[in-house]
């Protein structure tokens, strides 16, 4: 049976008042370091220190600060209609899989959502990967895109499998959409000439289109999604 991808041993943490509160602190100062340059390994090292944050800790904070990029503005869901996507697949995949799983999500201070999976190399499919995958195309299907092209890292384990899976998907529910692996995938999103389904920092950095689907799946249907908002000022 395949496990969840739900809460980590140590996920008990986010849910104290106090831990929070520094954890907003933590964000608020490691994006003020983000925003003058400091590079991201260093900046981490010394909020990380001064508040004693565990690896986990860290981890959520960097996934939630901002470095102040100039960035193109999301596109609201009404304006994918018609549109060709092209998805970075383990990242809108892995978000959904820990929001349907009840694992932790953070709200960036750029208002994507992010799950704290720290998956590198290595993916096993979950309990959750199929309800994913179709809540995914089902979102792309009421969008009515004219096309998305899933795109799955390769090198990383399964991505064939969980490929195959979506294109199952696909043809079952009669939606316009494919998957294929392939190598050096974010610079693939970056140069798609769609528009870029993903919350990874990086590529929105490269001023592309773009959206955060799982982020409006999760806003639309997952109500009982576990998330955590680490911005210094929550309701930004």
């Amino acid at each position: 049976m395949r496990k969840h991808r739900g809460l980590a041993p140590e996920d008990t943490l986010f849910f104290d008042p106090k831990r929070l509160a520094v954890l907003r602190q933590a964000v608020g100062d490691l994006s003020w370091l983000l925003q003058r340059g400091y590079s991201t390994k260093a900046a981490l090292v010394l909020v990380g220190n001064h508040f004693q944050l565990v690896e986990r800790e860290r981890l959520a904070i960097v996934h939630t600060a901002g470095d102040g990029a100039p960035r193109r503005t999301p596109l609201a869901f009404e304006e994918l209609r018609g549109k060709a996507l092209c998805i970075d697949g383990f990242n809108l995949l892995i978000t959904l899989e820990t929001a349907l799983g009840g694992g932790i999500i953070l709200v960036g201070t750029d208002g994507c959502y992010r799950d704290i999976a720290n998956i590198h190399g290595s993916y096993a499919l979950r309990a959750e990967t199929e309800e994913a995958i179709t809540v995914a195309a089902t979102a792309l299907k009421e969008a009515g895109v004219a096309k998305a092209l899933w795109l799955f890292d390769r090198p990383v384990s399964n991505s064939g499998r969980v490929a195959a899976l979506v294109n199952d998907t696909a043809s079952r529910l009669a939606v316009p959409m494919e998957a294929r692996t392939a190598d050096e995938v974010d610079a693939k999103v970056k140069r798609c000439g769609g528009v870029a389904v993903t919350a990874d920092s990086e590529i929105l950095a490269s001023r592309v289109a773009w959206f955060d689907l799982a982020g409006w799946i999760i806003q639309k249907q997952i109500a009982d999604a576990r998330l955590i908002d680490l911005r210094s000022s929550p309701d930004a």
